[in-house]
């Protein structure tokens, strides 16, 4: 989702409305890359689109979810794969 995306799902509701939201960006994900070394925007930009589409309620979005898809992400391109 993109902040565009965000803002325009928003304009459906009260602006005054009190809620809690998890807000990742890719700085988030470049910053994070564990033993992966430097990552790419494109390797960044996924991990967001799979804790997005992916994201289960009972977890929640935090940093070992961001890890995990990162693995995933990462793994995949090691073996040729495209995510």
């Amino acid at each position: 989702m993109t902040i565009a995306q965000l803002i325009k799902h928003l304009e459906h509701y009260n602006p005054n409305e009190i809620i809690a939201y998890d807000l990742w960006m890719v700085d988030d994900v470049m910053g994070s890359s564990n033993n992966h070394g430097a990552i790419t925007r494109s390797q960044a930009e996924e991990v967001l689109h799979r804790m997005e589409h992916r994201k289960d309620a009972s977890i929640g979005l935090n940093w070992d979810v961001l890890n995990y898809y990162l693995d995933q992400v990462m793994e995949e391109e090691t073996k040729g794969e495209t995510p």
